[in-house]
């Protein structure tokens, strides 16, 4: 497991209106852009991806209709999905996961679950033999680099401790 930095990825700002998103004459446009999304932040949940790509149009809200255009163009996409709370988009080698510093955007429900399970690897790769499971929450906290351990975090924390490559020994404790 190897640890990257989280980048919001920088994308050109147009205004437009509805119909113009709507009529189709931006399909090529937005797939691209989320092309661009997907490559430089997978692992990325769709709502994620679909509000990156909205607010480069200058949008904040997807209603009904902009969901079902963003749904048909993201079928399109070259990309592996899986489905964990919702659908998540992967580019490339899955194994890594991404601290959010505080400078960038991405809220802790954001987060995909196999990264969650990739960061406790990396803990436990490069550290001691065994952790109690509060000393692995207090160190997951800290590599994802949140202050506090909301619910989300520690939802993210046990669903996590459930994948196969995590085990625990006869103490309770939990190893790789």
């Amino acid at each position: 497991m190897k640890k990257v930095r989280y980048i919001v990825t920088e994308l050109e700002r147009r205004d437009l209106e509805l119909k113009v998103i709507l009529s189709g004459n931006l399909d090529q446009e937005i797939i691209e852009r989320m092309k661009k999304v997907i490559e430089c932040e997978a692992p990325i949940q769709r709502d994620l991806l679909y509000k990156r790509v909205l607010n480069s149009f200058g949008f904040s809200k997807l209603g009904s209709r902009l969901l079902s255009k963003f749904d048909e163009l993201a079928s399109l996409l070259p990309y592996k999905t899986t489905e964990e709370s919702c659908t998540v988009f992967h580019f490339g080698d899955e194994d890594f996961f991404r601290p959010t510093p505080l400078s960038d955007v991405r809220y802790s429900y954001q987060i995909p679950y196999s990264e969650a399970t990739n960061c406790i690897l990396y803990i436990l790769e490069n550290g001691k033999a065994s952790y109690t499971q509060k000393e692995l929450r207090k160190l997951f906290q800290q590599e994802l680099e949140y202050m506090k351990e909301g619910a989300r975090i520690k939802e993210l924390f046990f669903v996590a401790i459930k994948d196969e490559r995590i085990k625990k020994n006869k103490n309770g404790r939990i190893i790789r």
